[in-house]
């Protein structure tokens, strides 16, 4: 299926490990010319070279800076048209803000929990929205978290701040929709990646579990019985940027392997 990206410009926000990289890599593979962001500029140029080596003739660039800083993303915006003249597809994408219980945390944690991960999806999509107004094309793809429609224990910062971009992007949605610019969410659940690593053993630990098993714990509460891989992100990431989901829009879609047990 052609999804038409060829020389469609992508931004790909956290781009430099786990599904961001794969993200990155599955819009390259489908001819896009794609813009890797992350803080860390050495991760970030080990992932553009792997992309490089894995999709042979993909455009691909880097560009290190953190997203929580106010002026980010002006300059995200910035470096993908000064070097492609255009952007189509934005995939906003930040780390986990750290574990806690909601009455252990203090302000500093819930306010910088929001800056990770709700206002930079505001920046981001305060620039990224009129240069996709101007070529009448626009996808706007949020990663966020399956816990902003089933709580995890433990992770309340992160439930907390991307639910409120997923209220941001339904408001969003309805804004742009006639301009030809779709806004939707995928929620990953038990994805195998290194910050899900990260996450089980700081649960097992705060738990008492034995955290060498905690892994496979997660894979058994999946109905499928196995964690999902960042390539299967990749894919609805890449339709979703597609022309072929030009109807989609104002979207939370789980990828989770049948672990979220809402029926709505």
């Amino acid at each position: 299926m052609d999804l038409g990206l060829r020389d469609r410009v992508a931004v790909v926000c956290g781009a430099s490990q786990g599904m961001g990289r794969a993200i990155a890599a599955g819009l390259a593979a489908e001819g896009a010319r794609v813009m890797l962001v992350a803080r860390n500029a050495e991760r970030l140029a080990q992932a553009a070279r792997a992309i490089t080596a894995q999709v042979p003739g993909s455009t691909v660039a880097s560009l290190a800076l953190d997203l929580t800083s106010a002026d980010s993303a002006t300059k995200v915006v910035e470096a993908a048209q000064q070097r492609w003249g255009r952007l189509d597809v934005l995939v906003t994408n930040t780390g986990g803000p750290p574990p806690g219980q909601p009455l252990e945390l203090d302000d500093d944690k819930f306010l910088l929990a929001y800056q990770q991960n709700f206002m930079n999806v505001v920046r981001l999509c305060r620039q990224a929205v009129p240069a996709m107004r101007a070529h009448g094309y626009g996808r706007v793809i949020n990663v966020l978290a399956l816990s902003v429609r089933q709580i995890e224990d433990n992770l309340v910062l992160s439930s907390t701040s991307r639910l409120g971009v997923v209220a941001y992007a339904r408001y969003l949605a309805e804004q742009v929709a006639a301009e030809g610019i779709t806004v939707n969410n995928v929620l990953p659940g038990s994805i195998h990646t290194e910050r899900l690593e990260q996450v089980s053993h700081m649960q097992a630990e705060y738990f008492g579990r034995d955290p060498a098993s905690e892994i496979a714990l997660r894979a058994q509460r999946v109905p499928m019985k196995r964690l999902g891989r960042p390539q299967e992100m990749a894919d609805l990431v890449a339709f979703l940027a597609s022309e072929r989901a030009a109807f989609l829009t104002g979207l939370s879609i789980p990828v989770d392997g049948g672990q979220l047990r809402s029926v709505l």
